[in-house]
């Protein structure tokens, strides 16, 4: 019986062969893991997943606004040959924006003074919340169930600590910093009404 999934027992027996395997999936989820491939893997799957086949991996945030990273070839060959330091300076990643903008000289910092002038990331704020009011969720749900996927994963929050929904703490140096829409209760809703499963993916502890 997946986690998180409701299914109606007619008899006693069935009750409680179903209490045995919330009773292992409990023991299995409380179960501590080293950190190496051989623990990992024994980290069991949901049923679903492996049928699942295709998923789609939403990243949406504040970078969503500038949605802009440097062309790199071939990632792998640049950190051998310009070791890691080139990854902060010419991350190929739109989410790490906050981050490469604060480098002097990298090529995302001489992108947002050109196009946006000496102004923080943190007034992207105001452009988000704009743009990200008119979106239409179900529409993007049925972009991913038309392409065949049977799951949707969601950047809830990314390390610049944007969140997409109207949380109640306010960020420790920002204060008010997240959507004014709660995108993540409102695509999961979406996302099933898609007949598909929703994950929530949330970086902790690695603000910018």
């Amino acid at each position: 019986m997946p986690i998180g999934e409701w299914v109606e027992l007619e008899s006693s027996n069935e009750r409680g062969l179903a209490a045995d395997r919330v009773a292992m999936t409990v023991k299995e989820s409380t179960k501590r893991y080293e950190p190496t491939w051989e623990s990992v893997e024994e980290h069991p799957l949901p049923a679903w997943y492996d049928d699942a086949k295709l998923g789609i991996f939403l990243h949406w945030g504040l970078y969503s606004v500038p949605g802009w990273a440097p062309q790199v070839p071939d990632i792998q060959q640049m950190l051998r040959t310009e070791g890691p330091r080139s990854m902060l300076s010419h991350n190929p990643y739109a989410e790490w924006y906050l981050n490469s903008m604060r480098v002097p000289g990298s090529p995302t910092r001489r992108h947002h003074l050109e196009t946006y002038g000496n102004v923080p990331y943190d007034t992207f704020v105001q452009t988000f919340d704009e743009q990200s009011a008119r979106a239409d969720l179900e529409e993007l749900a049925g972009v991913c169930r038309d392409a065949g996927a049977r799951y949707v994963v969601l950047t809830t929050k990314h390390h610049d600590g944007f969140t997409l929904w109207p949380s109640e703490r306010p960020h420790p140096a920002k204060g008010r910093y997240h959507a004014e829409r709660d995108l993540v209760a409102e695509m999961g809703e979406a996302v099933r009404n898609q007949g598909m499963r929703m994950g929530l993916y949330y970086s902790g502890g690695y603000d910018w």
